[in-house]
């Protein structure tokens, strides 16, 4: 891709696990979290794939805009761009996954119900993983 990464996003795709990994290095604005999801998208273009897995172990949940910007805009075109469904799984500390707050910004199982998305919390990569893999088994050749 010819745009660089932005200096607190770190993306990755892995061939062998038909994955996008990303890497979110810092706390970031709204602003940033919005560009580095739109980069993000970028990548995951060029390289067809619509399984992330988002570690997002060193920022703060995504606040109420945040998430009401992913919920409005940024995930309903995800498969104008990607096609198919998109699966995302956010890798957080455990901490976060108690939280109240962060836990009512994240959509219940049930909001993702015939969306071309899916997202799922994991405080394990390895489960995360393979919930992406499923996922992939899942879609359609």
């Amino acid at each position: 891709m010819s745009i660089p990464a932005p200096d607190f996003l770190q993306v990755t795709y892995r061939p062998d696990l038909e994955i996008l990994l990303v890497r979110w290095m810092r706390q970031v604005s709204l602003e940033e979290m919005k560009q580095g999801y739109l980069y993000l998208l970028e990548v995951a273009v060029e390289h067809k794939c619509r399984q992330w897995l988002l570690d997002a172990r060193r920022r703060v949940n995504t606040d109420r805009d945040g998430a009401r910007w992913m919920i409005d805009s940024f995930l309903p075109s995800l498969h104008a761009r990607l096609g198919g469904r998109t699966y995302l799984a956010y890798l957080l500390v455990p901490v976060i996954m108690r939280d109240v707050e962060a836990d009512a910004a994240f959509p219940p199982a049930s909001f993702f119900e015939g969306k071309p998305f899916v997202g799922e919390r994991f405080i394990d990569e390895r489960a995360a993983v393979e919930w992406l893999a499923a996922g992939r088994r899942q879609q359609p050749g």
